[in-house]
């Protein structure tokens, strides 16, 4: 699993999530995977287009979402819940507001 922990400035774009499928610990291609956002806290974080966003692993069980998830205007934590064939995980990530001066140069 990668993407975990991000940690970004409103409206930008969080790096692509990624997850690997198993079955019986071994690479699951062609499963049906489900990334829905969770943002209790109201800071706008949505994939675009919405959620969820569904992938279908490789054949080495890799999957990546392709659909741009974009951190909204306000700060906060942000969970992205992935499920799968009955397995479930999540992406913990967080969004900052703009740092003081001329964007964080």
């Amino acid at each position: 699993m990668t993407g975990d922990g991000q940690h970004i400035e409103t409206g930008t774009e969080f790096a692509p999530l990624a997850i690997m499928a198993l079955t019986g610990g071994e690479p699951a291609g062609g499963q049906m995977v489900s990334f829905f956002v969770d943002d209790p806290e109201g800071t706008g974080t949505d994939f675009h287009g919405g959620s969820p966003v569904r992938i279908t692993t490789a054949s080495d069980g890799t999957g990546t979402t392709d659909v741009p998830l974009l951190a909204g205007e306000a700060p906060g934590i942000v969970e992205v819940k992935v499920i799968a064939e009955g397995a479930r995980t999540s992406f913990s990530l967080t969004v900052s507001g703009h740092p003081d001066g001329n964007g964080g140069a």
